[in-house]
């Protein structure tokens, strides 16, 4: 069991294996629970974001760019409030919802955050106060955030607020290739104050805070507003968990061994399906899936948030046996960045194409130690039969014309490899 996971790991009387609870969070902030939806994740209580294909540096340099969060968030009781408090902490990954809640003998307080699998645009923040005794005095919890909309890989500047939102847009400061445009990146957000109040007389109140992230004034709007008129009508929550629900129906993996490995497999398969884009919507362009998931990847750390190998040799089967329409996902990233690999094959002297070792936007090697890049040559051989899986699995034309077309390149720099390298030939065969 993963570190992170076993920081989360449920009551073992819990026979759920979706549920991953814990009274208090990991001391190392990097084994937090994170929420996605395959274009934008995030850390829990943390206030930087990551947007998918969105990174800024060049070649070595290439690191997923932080976007400022405003829903990193925790909350804190006042007063009489403080004594006896009982926290709880929650990943729920049949819904795809972190939860943190507060109880005291006088209010409960709860906090839902996650990223929208039907709007890939939006996250949102639920919280919610509840008496639990009858007195009529005002009840106060705080709001302790570092927040600030600033970024150290995006400038940004203001724009004017949009249906109560806040709204800042910029670019990322450096391009992955010298010359190419720069990705830009809206922001629109619901405030977040300093304090909720639960006034007197009040039994109960909740508040809803939205997040819209998207490459244009227009998409961020659309997905805010989007999101303002699901609050009106009860349906911001449910319209996330039918999706997930979705999701889980066709890719279940259930065990009736001991608990803890149930809930291993169930907290793998999440983090697996947060990597990826919805079922149904085919608009958004797919950045690939980096080990540390899209949640992490600032620069120095998680592989820096670059696609590496083990996205077409490990996370893409097991994605695809249940999902072929999510492990397509993966064979299109790699055709739309056979540029790139061409680019890299030529650099080291030989034809067709050379997949790197590590890969961002353009499909150029952004390894930040070049050996690995020069001398790690079995990620054609990891491509390709990712391609051949497919075919087998679906069985479609589409995709025997398709690993044609991609296969003779890879073959081709194999083919040149081996004349510069007679060992390889041994390899090959």
């Amino acid at each position: 069991m993963s570190d992170q996971t076993r920081a989360m790991t449920s009551d073992p009387d819990d026979d759920d294996p979706y549920l991953f609870s814990s009274p208090v969070l990991p001391s190392d902030p990097r084994f937090l629970a994170t929420v996605a939806n395959g274009y934008v994740g995030t850390a829990v209580f943390s206030d930087i974001m990551h947007v998918g294909g969105v990174y800024s540096g060049t070649g070595g340099h290439c690191h997923r760019a932080d976007v400022p969060c405003p829903l990193g968030v925790q909350l804190q009781l006042g007063g009489a409030e403080r004594q006896e408090l009982k926290h709880c902490y929650t990943l729920d990954t049949r819904r795809g919802v972190f939860s943190a809640s507060v109880l005291s003998d006088t209010v409960s307080v709860s906090q839902s955050i996650f990223a929208h699998r039907a709007l890939p645009h939006l996250l949102a923040m639920e919280i919610c106060m509840e008496r639990q005794l009858t007195s009529g005095e005002p009840i106060t919890v705080q709001l302790l955030s570092s927040f600030k909309p600033q970024s150290d890989d995006i400038i940004f500047q203001p724009a004017p607020d949009y249906r109560g939102g806040r709204h800042i847009f910029g670019q990322t400061i450096t391009p992955e290739l010298c010359g190419d445009p720069r990705p830009s990146i809206h922001l629109l957000w619901t405030p977040v104050p300093p304090s909720l109040m639960l006034q007197a007389g009040q039994s109960k109140a909740c508040w809803v805070f939205l997040v819209a992230v998207a490459d244009s004034a227009e998409h961020a709007q659309n997905t805010y507003s989007l999101g303002l008129d699901l609050i009106d009508s009860g349906d911001l929550g449910p319209s996330h968990h039918r999706v997930w629900a979705e999701l889980w129906a066709g890719s279940a993996v259930e065990l009736s061994g001991p608990a803890p490995l149930r809930r291993a497999v169930i907290g793998c398969l999440y983090y697996l399906l947060s990597a990826f884009l919805p079922l149904h919507d085919t608009h958004f362009q797919f950045g690939g899936v980096s080990p540390g998931g899209l949640s992490n990847g600032r620069r120095g750390q998680d592989y820096w948030g670059h696609v590496f190998w083990d996205q077409d040799s490990w996370v893409y089967p097991a994605v695809c046996l249940f999902y072929p329409e999510l492990g397509r996902q993966v064979l299109q990233y790699r055709i739309r960045t056979l540029r790139g690999a061409k680019h890299n094959a030529q650099e080291q002297g030989y034809e067709g194409v050379k997949f790197p070792w590590e890969s961002a936007v353009s499909g150029r090697e952004v390894c930040t130690e070049p050996v690995y890049g020069l001398q790690e040559i079995h990620i054609n051989g990891d491509v390709s039969l990712a391609f051949r899986q497919y075919l087998h699995l679906t069985q479609l034309s589409l995709c025997l014309a398709l690993s044609l077309f991609f296969l003779s390149p890879s073959l081709s720099f194999q083919l040149s490899l081996s004349l510069s390298f007679p060992f390889s030939l041994s390899i090959l065969s």
